[in-house]
């Protein structure tokens, strides 16, 4: 696979989590690294960490409210900052969190809403990104969805749609944006910050449903984002880091 050595990355969603995990194995790779999140204290600290476990590492950070309002304008906003120096070569997208409501109880508005971040949004990322990346097939964006496309859940009716529009959208852009590289990675059930309390339950029913025996880390999952940055030929994919669930 192509080295990503000396490259450009911008995770938005990079203070925790996967994205954090994604920032931290860039670096190790030599990559210039740009994170971006919602909270400043928390964009802080997480460059602080990065700079930690990579001393001599290239990393910045900004803030970004996506749920705001005017999210095109803070995009723009953003894309500028972080290739002031330089061209981005990847973006990563891992903003946003699992928020949904039974089918019983959306309406329009809150439908939309819940949309904005893990679907609209990247839609508006598509638009903007590739004016910032470098052409040819060296560059990508990588989008997260989840295991639920292939398994549903009870309940998950309304998340399920928005991850799977996210899939056939990655895979339209893939068409739409040649040579630009467009990607997904839908992961399972993975141990972040967001168990919070309920961590030692959660991991034990991921533990139990997964084929491996246990509950994927953001580290886990990061490799597959490092893949398909590495992998020049990945276009269109949906890399799946489940555990084997779907197997069940």
């Amino acid at each position: 696979m192509a080295p990503i050595s000396g490259q450009s990355l911008l995770v938005i969603g990079g203070s925790s989590g996967m994205g954090f995990s994604v920032a931290k194995l860039a670096l190790a790779e030599n990559m210039r690294v740009v994170i971006s999140s919602s909270n400043e204290a928390r964009v802080k600290d997480a460059v602080s960490r990065l700079k930690a476990a990579s001393p001599s590492g290239n990393v910045t950070g900004y803030t970004i409210d996506l749920a705001g309002e005017d999210p095109e304008s803070r995009l723009q906003k953003l894309f500028t900052d972080a290739t002031a120096s330089e061209p981005l070569d990847h973006i990563v997208y891992t903003a946003g969190r699992a928020q949904g409501k039974p089918i019983a109880e959306i309406d329009l508005e809150s439908a939309i809403q819940l949309a904005r971040v893990p679907l609209l949004v990247p839609i508006l990322v598509a638009k903007l990104g590739p004016k910032f990346l470098r052409s040819g097939y060296t560059s990508s964006i990588t989008f997260t969805s989840g295991r639920v496309v292939e398994k549903p859940v009870p309940g998950y009716s309304v998340l399920t749609g928005f991850a799977a529009g996210l899939h056939g959208l990655a895979r339209n852009l893939a068409l739409d944006l040649a040579p630009l590289r467009v990607n997904v990675v839908a992961p399972g059930a993975t141990e972040t910050e967001l168990w919070g309390e309920h961590r030692d339950f959660l991991r034990d029913m991921a533990s139990k449903d997964s084929l491996t025996g246990r509950a994927a880390s953001p580290d886990d999952v990061a490799e597959a984002y490092i893949y398909l940055m590495k992998n020049v030929d990945a276009t269109g994919a949906i890399v799946s880091s489940n555990g084997g669930v779907t197997l069940k």
